[in-house]
Parts: structure tokens; C-alpha cells; sequence
């Protein structure tokens, strides 16, 4: 009886192992794919992140599922263009006074700065209740 009782706890830790050892398998796996589509993909294809060249797409609106505008500055001039799934068509260009404010930068208003003892102050002069 005593034999059997240790052959029961070795088999039940050998189980913990095999299921420990598939888990870490899986795991090495899951790292694997997520490298290959991360890093290896890409390059095999030979897409690149866009860098910040003289051709820049400066915002995107989308108008229906396949048709979008995009506001696009090559270098000096900036470009409306449509595209649908099919076809990409020219719109207009922007005259560089309307470019300047379009391209200006939302929120260029600075907020005031506050000291911390400021903040500790105000906080400090709320009544509790």
C-alpha cells in the first residue's frame, strides 16, 4: 500500500510537470509569432514606418467606409486629395495663408503655470465638511 500511495504523489508531480513544461512551450510560441509579425514581417515585405520625409500626410478625415480626404504637404505646398478604393484624385491646393493656419498647432495657448504650494494652499482652504 505504502508503494502505491508514492507511485500515486510521482505520477501527480510528473502530470504538474508536463503541464508546466506545455504552458512554457506555448508561451516560447506565442513570443515567437508575436517577434515574427512584429519585426520579421515587415521586412520580408518591405514595409517601413514612414519617416519624416518631405512628404508628409498632415491629417486623414474619413468621409464613408472606402473614401477618404487627406490633407498631404509635399516640402512648402499642401495638396487635398480623395481617394476611394479604386482611385486617387487631386482636389485642390491650399493657398500658404490658409496652409499656415490649418498647419498651426492646436492648443498653442499656454496654460498658466502653478507652484505646488499653490495647489498645497488651495487644497488647505477648502473647508471639510
Amino acid at each position: 500500500m505504502i508503494t502505491g500511495a508514492a507511485d500515486q504523489l510521482g505520477s501527480g508531480t510528473s502530470q504538474v510537470l508536463q503541464y508546466a513544461e506545455v504552458l512554457l512551450v506555448l508561451a516560447g510560441i506565442l513570443v515567437l509569432a508575436y517577434v515574427t509579425l512584429r519585426l520579421g514581417l515587415p521586412r520580408l515585405l518591405g514595409m517601413r514606418p514612414p519617416t519624416g520625409g518631405p512628404i508628409q500626410v498632415v491629417t486623414r478625415y474619413p468621409l464613408e467606409p472606402k473614401h477618404t480626404l487627406y490633407l498631404i504637404k509635399a516640402g512648402s505646398q499642401v495638396f487635398l486629395i480623395g481617394t476611394s478604393e479604386s482611385q486617387v484624385q487631386f482636389l485642390t491646393s491650399i493657398s500658404a495663408e490658409n496652409a499656415a493656419e490649418i498647419l498651426k498647432p492646436e492648443g498653442t495657448a499656454e496654460l498658466p503655470r502653478k507652484d505646488f504650494r499653490q495647489l498645497v494652499s488651495w487644497f488647505e482652504k477648502k473647508p471639510q465638511g
